[in-house]
């Protein structure tokens, strides 16, 4: 649930200019919109998708409603994926990539201070291709069952 302190109006207000909503971070440390801005935009042109970042100046009470803002928010931008960043933690919701590979990338991402060396590794974590190795089990399994088959016929033609 978005807590009723939470405008979501305000957030994608600021996140339509480009694409970072980082709330009174903004003033405390100049250049650092421009910064994830520049994240954003790089992980648009390496064929990541639509980025979109927020830091909230407060976490919510309850951890859960992070992701509930996360999502809200990028149902509402239209991102393929977004961080969201708190004091005490954060959420990633993404219409692109699985949660297993969201999880494992964001652990750098949150263990990071550092927001922009965080979102830049958690880009990189997501674009990196993984071995396939589902379809490789899969194409493994039907050459096996192609050989059994083959032989099989084989044996049987040698009988008769």
């Amino acid at each position: 649930m978005v807590p009723a302190d939470i405008q979501l109006t305000d957030i994608t207000e600021d996140l339509s200019a480009d694409g970072v909503a980082i709330g009174s971070l903004d003033t405390q440390y100049p250049g650092l919109s421009d910064a994830l801005s520049t994240v954003v935009d790089e992980a648009r042109e390496s064929g990541f998708g639509e980025l979109r970042f927020v830091f909230l100046d407060s976490a919510p009470a309850v951890a859960a409603d992070q992701r509930d803002i996360a999502q809200d928010l990028l149902d509402v931008t239209g991102a393929d994926t977004l961080i969201l960043r708190s004091p005490v933690g954060g959420a990633v919701v993404s219409g692109d990539h699985s949660r297993a590979a969201i999880e494992s990338a964001q652990v750098d991402l949150f263990a990071n201070p550092d927001l922009v060396a965080g979102a830049q590794m958690f880009v990189e974590d997501l674009s990196h291709s993984t071995v396939p190795w589902q379809a490789i089990n899969i194409g493994i399994m039907l050459v096996v069952l192609v050989a059994v088959l083959v032989t099989a016929l084989v044996l049987r033609s040698q009988r008769a």
